[in-house]
């Protein structure tokens, strides 16, 4: 099951491809995705994102450009969980172990596939599962419930 939450960050100057990965972000399911056409742009949002990106997706001409390492960017920042860093040449993305996968910076030489995509997208769309607790309620009084710890805040006003 996919995460429709995923903040994701798309920068490429060229606004067909632009297009083109947020399309197939789309039809993946995925939906919070901003996409910016410069360097100045992406660099804005990250500096002054409240809640940090998912995953950033750019092409890396636009940094080399303005004289930026976007790999090493990508690594130093709290803000970009995870990056899919591409040039301007479809390659796939490596497998990679469970304890591999705490923060994923891949480099690819052209613009990602369907099937790149969706290969990092099941890294990075690793979603907790919490089970959540049963807890068995003995009636008060009067038919009202005796709230206990294992529920809501708001629950125990009624």
């Amino acid at each position: 099951m996919i995460n429709k939450a995923l903040r994701i960050l798309i920068a490429d100057e060229h606004p067909n491809r632009l297009m083109h990965v947020e399309r197939m972000l789309n039809h993946m399911g995925y939906y919070r995705i901003a996409p910016v056409h410069s360097f100045e742009a992406l660099l804005a949002l990250v500096q002054s994102a409240i809640e940090p990106f998912d995953l950033l997706i750019a092409n890396t001409d636009m940094a080399v450009r303005a004289g930026v390492d976007l790999p090493r960017l990508c690594k130093g920042s709290p803000q970009v969980h995870h990056a899919l860093l591409y040039e301007n040449e479809s390659v796939p993305v490596p497998t990679l172990a469970p304890q591999q996968r705490e923060s994923v910076n891949v480099c690819l030489p052209r613009v990602p596939d369907s099937e790149a995509l969706k290969t990092l997208m099941d890294i990075v769309d690793i979603t907790p599962r919490v089970e959540r607790q049963v807890s068995v309620v003995k009636p008060l009084r009067h038919g009202r419930k005796r709230p206990t710890l294992n529920e809501p805040a708001f629950l125990r006003h009624f």
